[in-house]
């Protein structure tokens, strides 16, 4: 069984963050694929614009990071674009990519199972699209998260990133 992970580096690093923990990316999907054989690991991002000083400061660290995860076994990094909306900066284009990675993959029978990290809602109909084609579809998510459940229930299989899996695959 060969599946690809999809990660929403947005809803990742956020709540990694919260719970204040550093995971390296490889062990959690190495973890998250144990079943299966992993193709890769897409982690969707994208960058801080340099337009302020905090935005400078982050721009390089992040490419660093981008740099970091380009080097490791089966990673790809997939990026949208930043804009500020108000005094916001928002992630545009992310959410989509990812969507249509996922049922790209899926139509072309390159995978047999997708696991999603991510908590949007948006992406059930990209999720049903891969199921419809026998894609099992997998949700990891933060048990705090606010998850909308008609979306949770659109899974086959759900996994908990709780305090141990997330241990278990500290940097």
């Amino acid at each position: 069984m060969n599946s690809i992970i999809f990660i929403d580096a947005g809803y990742l690093t956020k709540l990694l963050h919260i719970k204040n923990k550093k995971i390296d990316l490889l062990k959690l999907s190495n973890k998250l694929t144990n079943d299966s054989t992993r193709i890769k690991t897409i982690y969707y991002d994208a960058l801080p614009l340099p337009i302020n000083p905090k935005g400078r400061e982050l721009y390089p660290k992040a490419q660093k990071f981008h740099n970091s995860i380009r080097k490791l076994n089966k990673f790809e990094i997939k990026l949208g674009r930043t804009q500020v909306i108000g005094d916001q900066y928002h992630q545009k284009g992310v959410d989509m990519r990812l969507g249509v990675d996922l049922v790209q993959y899926s139509m072309n029978k390159e995978i047999d199972k997708a696991i999603l990290i991510a908590s949007d809602s948006d992406f059930e109909y990209a999720v049903q699209k891969a199921q419809e084609v026998g894609i099992k579809v997998t949700l990891a998510y933060f048990g705090n998260s606010k998850i909308n459940s008609k979306f949770l229930n659109t899974f086959d299989e759900r996994i908990i990133l709780n305090d141990e899996l997330l241990d278990n695959c500290k940097l």
